[in-house]
């Protein structure tokens, strides 16, 4: 089972780390100011669990100091069918200012603003429950359909 739980780990990580390289190597400040000006979407987000016991999440987006979405998802321990849950994106993705609020078993919160990759036409994020039952958010620069359609509009 810790093999298990490793390989997802280095799975996700180098998903990341890819998507993070990927965004860096780009165009910069140059490469979209049009689109980065009207602010970043939202396309999806991962849920995982790599903790050995089950967790309960609320996953809160904010946009205008309005909620846009509260959803409370419930993970199992990893290696079960329900540890990892890729969300319906049933929040706005029109770009814009967004904030997301992750609550961990109506304990520790972990939050992530858009200001933070103001720069960025799109993002994926992860809620990720470390091995040590840690709360985290990762990000994704590098996939979403806006950033297909704007590398296929730059060639």
């Amino acid at each position: 089972m810790a093999d298990y739980t490793r390989r997802r780990l280095l799975a996700i990580g180098g998903a990341v780390t890819a998507g993070a390289l990927a965004g860096c190597s780009g165009g910069g400040p140059t490469g979209n100011a049009a689109s980065a000006s009207d602010g970043t979407a939202l396309e999806a987000i991962t849920l995982e669990n790599l903790n050995d016991r089950s967790h309960t999440l609320d996953i809160i987006i904010q946009r205008n100091d309005e909620i846009d979405h509260w959803t409370t998802h419930e993970l199992s321990a990893v290696g079960d069918d329900t540890s990892s849950q890729e969300l319906d994106a049933d929040w706005s993705t029109e770009p814009g200012a967004f904030q997301l609020t992750v609550r961990l078993d109506d304990d520790s919160r972990a939050q992530f603003s858009s200001s933070q990759l103001a720069d960025r036409d799109c993002l994926d994020l992860v809620v990720m429950v470390t091995r040590q039952g840690e709360l985290t958010i990762l990000t994704d620069v590098s996939g979403g359909s806006c950033s297909a359609e704007a590398d296929t509009g730059n060639e």
